[in-house]
């Protein structure tokens, strides 16, 4: 079976031609007009069932209606949100937040409110609807199984889509099984609209009024399913805050008293804690500066001191008193004892020691250093005095210090307590105040009743339904059945394996193609639907210039021309199975042969279905089958032929034995009898695949033609003819393709120049 398919793929024109990487279109197009029945079959059958589809299925009809889902609900009074902010998060948040709204819209929850809203629960239908009693005469008479039952109740049946036939007991049976949320979940359509927040939500269904009605009933479920869970959500807020409001209110007073209580017990109920550490530390600061100053002045004082005393005993050095002492009264003093002193140097270069000028400026001088002595000892006196107050103020102001520092390390001690409370009474008062504007803000939102979500468009209903799409169908149709004819057309010709032309009969038999011979177009037979055997087997003497006749022609130079050096005698005309042709090809071989000169014999040797006596009009009476038994001579059975130079021996009456008679010594003498006679002798024998006659002669003659008929012989019985015929040593000269259609684009140019032709020859008889 592989290797069959092999083969047929390798034989299968298109596929070759692909394969050797030559793609001809001719040939597909070829193919696809050999096979246009098949083709236009397969066409015609998927449009007839693209109609039968758009005829038979439900019209179905599609209503949107239009949601718009904000992050946010929208900001009525400034500052006030709500309790659940949607707008967090980044893209990834947002896009969750649409997913789940889509789900949410699919949720059995808004089902379940689309299905109480319209009355759809089966089970109370089914209640009503049995509760009507008996039928009406009006429903037993029109057989509606709701004639009489009030409108309202058949526009609810009518929602839930049940069958209305059959008897009351069976509706009410189907309506208390039916599942109202599941069929309003089934129905529901989210389809987003991109690049907005935008979401359509669509109902498909039969009735385009219901469609519409679900799809707004949907959308309004939905949008009161967000705003309940949000109001929902702010009740349990609102509630949850008031219970901690009186918590944080009552821990926050207990916090507060907690601190009142430890600043009432150590004394800092008028200030701060902090501002009795700043007081403390201002104190301090002031102290320490006053106690710098003090230490300043003590230790001038002292080095004043030392400065006088140590200028006393230099001897009042007058510059050593002027760095000490910055008294204008001693400054004079000193003045007037220095200029008492130069006035005695001066005195004393004029006068002795003696002289009363002398030891009356002495004793001025000695007036002099005595008040200057005294104004001394008053400074040191008075340095001593304020030596003595600076370290006295000294010792006070350290121990004031101390003092201080004692009452600040113990305001520190304290303030470990005074923090820890005071952070309590800070952190129950901010969280007090936090959740007391949220309470605030949620009894807000509660009596705003905002929704993010809001329906834009209501549903309207459709007037042209969305299925079945008639135009799309078709076209599917179209496609398939061109599609489907196409692959029909190339299987039907891949499953053809039937020769059809000189490549197939080179490529699969390995033989010559010595030539075709198109088909004979001309009366019909009463019983087959093929031209007369008679007609057909003389055409070519009545139309001798027509492309069968050239055709005819050139086998014949083919056949001369394959050993010029041993040309062929003895020639046998066969073929693999019945109605091929060999006949008509024997009889046009022999006429075209005689007609180039010599002389010939055609020999009618299919004992079992004789025909060319009818085809040349001779008595059957005498034949080849009496001369082989002996009853006449083989002369006598010659009889004249159409044309000169061609004789005919006839079949004569049928033999009840035929291949036995072929192996008779009696048809081996005729047989070199008639080849001493002749130049060439032409063989018709039977097919050689039902009887062996042919084989007999095959193994006798000095080749065999093959007949093959286009698109009837299949390669399998062609091959295995060739082979039983070199089996038995027979040469095959090659192949004769008959009964080619030379209007059929399929055989190619090659096959189209003898059609040209024909035209050619039978357009110049006409004009002579």
């Amino acid at each position: 079976m592989a290797n069959d398919i092999k083969e047929r793929l390798a034989a299968f024109e298109p596929s070759r031609r692909i394969a050797a990487g030559d793609v001809d279109l001719w040939a597909i197009w070829r193919t696809l007009v050999r096979r246009r029945a098949i083709a236009l079959g397969v066409l015609g059958l998927s449009l007839l069932a693209g109609a039968l589809v758009n005829i038979r299925t439900p019209r179905v009809y599609s209503s949107q209606a239009t949601m718009i889902i904000e992050l946010t609900e929208p900001e009525v009074l400034t500052n006030v949100r709500g309790v659940y902010d949607l707008g967090s998060g980044g893209y990834w948040n947002t896009k969750e937040y649409f997913s789940t709204q889509f789900r949410i819209i699919k949720s059995r929850a808004v089902a379940e409110r689309v299905a109480a809203r319209l009355g759809m629960s089966g089970a109370s239908l089914a209640e009503e609807l049995a509760a009507l009693g008996p039928e009406s005469l009006e429903a037993k008479v029109s057989g509606d199984v709701l004639a009489g039952v009030p409108e309202s109740l058949k526009n609810r049946i009518a929602l839930t889509g049940r069958d209305k036939t059959g008897s009351r007991e069976e509706m009410v049976a189907a309506l208390r099984a039916f599942d109202a949320t599941g069929y309003v979940l089934g129905k529901i359509q989210v389809v987003p609209v991109r690049d907005s927040r935008l979401v359509n939500i669509g109902i498909e269904d039969t009735d385009p009024e219901r469609a519409a009605l679900l799809a707004n009933a949907v959308a309004d479920a939905y949008e009161e399913l967000n705003l309940d869970q949000k109001l929902g959500f702010t009740r349990s807020a609102v509630d949850w805050l008031s219970d901690q409001v009186q918590d944080l209110r009552a821990k926050l007073e207990a916090s507060e008293k907690a601190l009142y209580d430890f600043k009432k017990d150590n004394n800092i109920v008028s200030v701060s804690m902090e501002d009795r550490q700043n007081m403390d530390s201002q104190t301090m600061s002031q102290l320490n500066q006053a106690l710098t100053l003090v230490l300043t002045q003590r230790r001038a004082l002292e080095s004043k001191r030392k400065v006088i005393e140590l200028a006393r005993q230099s001897g009042l050095d007058a510059d050593t008193l002027d760095a000490a002492i910055a008294s204008p009264l001693i400054q004079r003093l000193k003045q007037s004892y220095s200029d008492l002193r130069q006035e005695q140097v001066e005195l004393g270069q004029k006068y002795t020691e003696d002289h009363p000028k002398l030891v009356g400026l002495r004793r001025k001088i000695a007036l002099v250093q005595q008040d200057l002595n005294t104004e001394i000892d008053k400074m040191l006196r008075s340095l001593d005095e304020q030596y003595t107050a600076a370290v006295d103020t000294e010792r006070r102001l350290k121990a004031d210090i101390d003092e201080v520092k004692g009452e600040a390390l113990a305001i520190n001690k304290k303030e470990l307590d005074y923090v820890r409370l005071k952070r309590d009474r800070d952190n129950n008062a901010a969280l007090y105040d936090v959740v007391i504007k949220r309470q605030k803000e949620a009894d807000l939102t509660q009596m705003l009743r905002v929704n993010n979500v809001r329906k834009l468009e209501a549903a309207l209903p459709s007037r042209s339904p969305i299925r079945p799409k008639i135009a799309f169908n078709f076209l599917v149709a179209l496609i398939i059945g061109v599609l489907g004819g196409l692959g029909m057309a190339f299987v039907a010709d891949f499953l053809d394996n039937t020769l059809k032309n000189q490549e197939q009969v080179e490529q699969r038999l390995g033989l010559p193609t010595l030539g075709i011979v198109p088909i004979i177009k001309s009366g019909k037979s009463s019983t087959h639907d093929t031209p007369d055997a008679n007609l057909r087997d003389r055409y070519i003497l009545d139309h001798p210039r027509s492309s069968v006749a050239e055709c005819c022609r050139t086998v014949r130079t083919n056949l001369l021309f394959m050993s010029p050096d041993r040309p062929a005698r003895a020639i046998l005309v066969t073929s693999a199975g019945p109605r091929e042709g060999k006949s008509t090809i024997a009889t046009s071989l022999a006429v075209t042969m005689a007609q180039a000169g010599g002389k010939v014999l055609l020999v009618d040797t299919d004992l079992r279905r004789p025909r060319l006596h009818k085809s040349f009009g001779l008595v059957d009476a005498v034949g080849i089958s009496r001369a082989i038994l002996g009853e006449v001579p083989v002369d006598e059975a010659i009889v004249p032929g159409p044309v000169p130079g061609l004789d005919v021996l006839p079949c004569g009456p049928i033999p009840p034995n035929p291949a036995e008679l072929l192996h008779t010594e009696s048809f081996k003498a005729i047989y070199k009898q008639l080849m001493e006679r002749y130049d060439r002798v032409i063989w018709d024998s039977p097919p050689v695949t039902p009887v062996t006659d042919a084989l007999v002669l095959a193994s006798m003659v000095d080749g065999v033609v093959l007949v093959v008929n286009a698109g009837q012989t299949t390669w399998q019985l062609a091959s295995q003819s060739k082979r039983r015929i070199e089996d038995v040593g027979g040469r095959i000269f090659g192949v004769v393709l008959n009964s080619v259609d030379l209007e059929d684009r399929h055989y190619g140019r090659y096959y189209r120049y003898y059609y040209y032709r024909s035209r050619y020859t039978e357009d110049e008889s006409a004009a002579a």
